[in-house]
């Protein structure tokens, strides 16, 4: 057979680590590439200032055999920086010269800490995004209670006020991430609304709702609530950036003021440090491989022309040695294809609807209701790829 070899050069290439960005500095990003290296041998090229890079890349024992190199950047975006205007006018800025590379094809993916906005700007101005694709969203994993398999949340930042053809585009690419990253067989997808009834929502809710319920290959459940979320309900919630944001940011306060009621709790008598020393085993297993954000390495931005993997601006060095090692895996399993496929499949019935209004929305649940029916099967929009069943 042969191999395809554009995709296997693809394959062989490093990630471009974006070192300067993040609120920790370069030292956690040289630590996690390093970390991602000795572990799994995953090649990658440090962006940022050679002077600053080179004296902590070294002072790890055996470096010059580790799969890493440098690539000078004279600039940095701040996290206080309108992304925008940071990206056109600091042309040799880390961020945008890791883009280069994969663009240049002498990466296959990027990863960065630093600025949302700027890694988002970077990405459209140098890679572009995927055809009909209107925003790129952050893809953020939530930790599900009693499943292993974590619920992806979209979007989770990157756009604080979305249309809805573009929460229905958010819902495919969340669908493909989930079936090819997460291995979901059939990923239930629902939108995250105030309420489960029909009635609830708004009118761009709605009409994402109607538009959803006529596709054919998306397992569409609905409407969600937030509590479901880390409930074994759905597998895929669509939400603008404003919502998901907000979603996400006050789950990570609430199992902070989980874990340090317990500490408070424990430091008040000997029984209570005996009992958290004894439980010691489990409540690892959940705050720091469940719980813990680190444990995920960051989140992809879905519909960019390239893959780009945001850390967390707090991130770690094992947050960013698994960043390394997710934008690895995308690029081994062809994630992009999945998803330029499927989208460029979207039929044009769907850009033909009344996108931003609530007129018809009442038919969603009929819609769903007759799912099942062969005569109805013509009505809906085939969206194709490998893991779209009925």
């Amino acid at each position: 057979m042969v191999q395809n070899t554009e995709t296997s050069v693809k394959q062989a290439l490093p990630i471009a680590v974006d070192a300067m960005g993040g609120d920790h500095g370069p030292r956690v990003v040289v630590e996690g590439a390093v970390e991602a290296a000795r572990r799994d041998g995953v090649a990658s090229i440090l962006v940022g200032d050679t002077k600053v890079i080179r004296p902590l890349l070294e002072a790890f024992p055996g470096y010059a055999s580790l799969p890493i190199t440098i690539h000078h950047a004279s600039q940095v975006v701040g996290m206080d920086e309108a992304p925008g205007l940071a990206i056109r006018g600091k042309q040799d800025s880390s961020v945008r010269v890791a883009f280069e590379l994969v663009r240049d094809n002498k990466a296959s993916a990027v990863v960065s800490p630093g600025n949302t906005g700027a890694i988002m700007a970077a990405g459209v101005f140098v890679s572009g995004t995927l055809p009909g694709i209107a925003r790129p969203a952050i893809a953020s994993l939530i930790p599900k209670g009693m499943s292993g398999t974590p619920t992806v949340l979209l979007d989770a930042g990157a756009n604080t006020g979305c249309q809805a053809f573009q929460l229905v585009q958010f819902a495919l690419m969340g669908h493909h991430y989930a079936a090819s990253a997460l291995g979901c067989e059939r990923p239930r997808v629902a939108l995250l609304s105030n309420g489960t009834e029909l009635a609830k929502g708004n009118d761009v809710i709605r009409s994402a709702a109607m538009m959803l319920s006529e596709l054919e290959g998306i397992n569409f459940i609905g409407y969600v609530e937030g509590r479901d979320i880390a409930r074994d309900v759905v597998d895929v919630v669509v939400c603008d950036g404003f919502v998901g944001n907000i979603v996400l940011k006050a789950m990570e306060g609430s199992v902070g003021l989980v874990l340090d009621s317990i500490k408070s709790i424990a430091e008040k008598s000997w029984r209570a440090k005996l009992g958290l020393w004894i439980a010691k085993p489990v409540l690892r297993g959940v705050f720091k491989e469940k719980l813990d954000p680190a444990a995920y390495g960051g989140a992809p931005l879905l519909g960019l022309g390239q893959i780009a993997i945001k850390c967390h601006g707090s991130s770690s060095s094992r947050a960013v040695m698994n960043g390394i090692r997710v934008a690895r895996k995308f690029v081994d399993q062809g994630m992009l294809a999945r998803l330029h496929t499927a989208l460029t499949q979207l039929d044009v019935k769907v850009g033909t609807m009344d996108h931003d209004s609530g007129n018809g929305w009442s038919r969603v649940f009929d819609k769903k209701s007759a799912r099942g029916r062969k005569d109805d099967k013509n009505s809906k929009v085939s969206l194709g790829g490998d893991h779209d069943r009925d």
